[in-house]
């Protein structure tokens, strides 16, 4: 097994043949860069970081943004036996700091006035690496959870994990990534899901990756497809809902090549699978993982599908769906059960950095994802939401995933969330709605989606309290911040509609 990521990637584009082939895209300036000259690059630039003092084990903030510079400095880092803290560069300073300050950082590496920018920091010497529980001590990187609940945390994988993220996506009974492929993502470097898109599947297969520095949204995420002849698309829930409005509304056609779209981050509305299809005549591919694991546990592929789930366990891993009790459930039977998800495979470390310190992730070896599901006829899983995306009102226990996604359903509804105010001291189901300006007055809107909804959710599942807001809070990665809504709602004007 190599240690180093560096050597990896170079013996990888040598003998897959694809060293003169297209390696990066950069949309802001057409420039192509190939394999050969990535690695070219890294040459260069590690010779550049040991001359400034970068070594082996010093922890190294990486703040480089979606431009082809990320490649060849972050396989350059591994190259010199540094560890990347790969972090959002768009983040506040405070924030910054404070996520760099949960690790010994030695040195930060930026980009600035068109050029990679190193720094100093003052910090106490690095830890001894840790390595996973098989004792391995490859090339380690960390990336930071995306923040649903607010509180930073920071996961360490390595170069041996690489392997197993692309085989469960990307490899054969996945998405089968060649080097012909074009991928163009949503989510950026800094992200669990976008740091495999955009590096470990181009990484193993040789496939090319069109960046852009700005976050691109519905019309610009069309208008690369299109462009640069994407064979795939990476993307979020959220944004393929944005999508499918924007589809429908420009009568956009389908990319010519276009061969998959794949979603991740938070369920996926059958709605939207079905708005995208039906367009577009091309697969819509939902998958689950965590930055915990590194990439996706479980995966729908082109030729290995489970319709209306998030997909099959992927090669190398193992999911459980345990009972209140934590006995697991039968993967099949007459009664869709649902259970908390708990997974286990190579790639998950014993334990993350937080603020607050160490903190153990394994139980007996297995993964506490957070998140709830059941187990679908057709093998996939199905998932209904995490521990968070559940509301309690009137007594009862219920995923706002779900009510989210009968609401999503609704014509004129671009976004929305749910939870479960007090309202004069009692628990109240209450929606937040984006809806699009075109519907009219909120309060006839929201009359009209209560009577949707009535005829597709029991009575006790329809909000009562509807509130217009401009945004729903998410995180990059697209998925809804909780902790933020009851300062949404707190801010609006609050809607009864009976």
């Amino acid at each position: 097994m190599f240690s180093n990521t560096s050597i990896l990637a170079a013996r990888l584009a040598e003998e897959g043949g694809w060293a003169d082939t297209a390696a990066v895209v950069d949309e802001q300036t057409g420039a192509i860069h190939r394999h050969r000259e990535i690695h070219a690059r890294v040459r260069e630039l590690a010779d550049e970081f040991l001359d400034r003092g970068i070594g082996p084990g010093d922890h190294v903030g990486f703040l480089v943004g979606d431009r082809p510079e990320w490649m060849p400095a972050f396989l350059a880092v591994h190259a010199v036996g540094a560890v990347p803290l790969v972090v959002n560069p768009d983040l506040a300073a405070p924030v910054h700091s404070r996520m760099l300050e949960i690790l010994p950082t030695r040195f930060v590496i930026s980009y600035r006035d068109d050029a990679l920018h190193i720094e100093g920091r003052n910090s106490r010497i690095p830890a001894v690496p840790h390595g996973h529980r098989d004792g391995t001590t490859a090339s380690r990187y960390y990336l930071y959870s995306s923040g649903t609940t607010g509180t930073p945390k920071t996961v360490a994988h390595t170069s041996a994990d690489l392997r197993f993220f692309h085989e469960a996506v990307g490899g054969k009974n996945g998405l089968d990534i060649r080097a012909t492929d074009t991928i163009v993502s949503l989510s950026q470097y800094y992200f669990t899901y976008g740091f495999n898109n955009q590096f470990v599947y181009p990484l193993f297969s040789g496939a090319s990756v069109v960046l852009n520095r700005q976050r691109r949204n519905e019309e610009t995420f069309v208008d690369s497809l299109h462009r640069y002849g994407a064979t795939l698309a990476f993307s979020v829930p959220s944004a393929l809902a944005k999508l499918a409005d924007h589809i429908e509304s420009s009568a956009v056609e389908r990319p010519a090549a276009l061969r998959a779209i794949v979603s991740a981050g938070e369920p996926l509305p059958d709605a939207v699978v079905d708005r995208l299809e039906d367009r577009w005549q091309v697969p819509v591919l939902n998958q689950i993982g965590s930055t915990e694991v590194g990439n996706a546990f479980c995966a729908n592929g082109v030729t290995r599908r489970a319709a209306g789930t998030a997909g099959f366990v992927c090669p190398g891993y193992a999911v459980q769906l345990r009972s209140d009790s934590g006995h697991p459930l039968p993967m099949s039977g007459s009664e869709q059960k649902i259970g908390a998800v708990w997974v286990t495979g190579p790639t998950i470390p014993s334990h993350a950095v937080t603020v607050n310190g160490t903190e153990e992730l394994l139980a007996d070896g297995w993964l506490e994802t957070k998140d709830f599901g059941y187990w679908a006829d057709n093998g996939g899983l199905v998932v209904v939401g995490r521990t968070d995306d559940f509301v309690h009102a009137g007594g009862i226990s219920m995923s706002a995933v779900e009510i989210e996604s009968a609401i999503r359903s609704c014509a004129g509804v671009e976004d929305c969330a749910v939870l479960a105010p007090l309202v004069d001291g009692v628990s109240t189901l209450s929606a937040l709605v984006v809806m699009n300006p075109s519907t009219g007055e909120p309060e006839e809107s929201f009359a009209v989606l209560r009577a949707q909804l009535r005829r597709h959710l029991d009575p006790f599942r329809v909000p009562k309290l509807w509130t217009p807001v401009s945004e729903i809070p998410r995180t990059g990665s697209g998925k809804i911040m909780r902790h933020k809504l009851s300062s949404v709602l707190g801010n609006e004007k609050h809607g009864m509609v009976r």
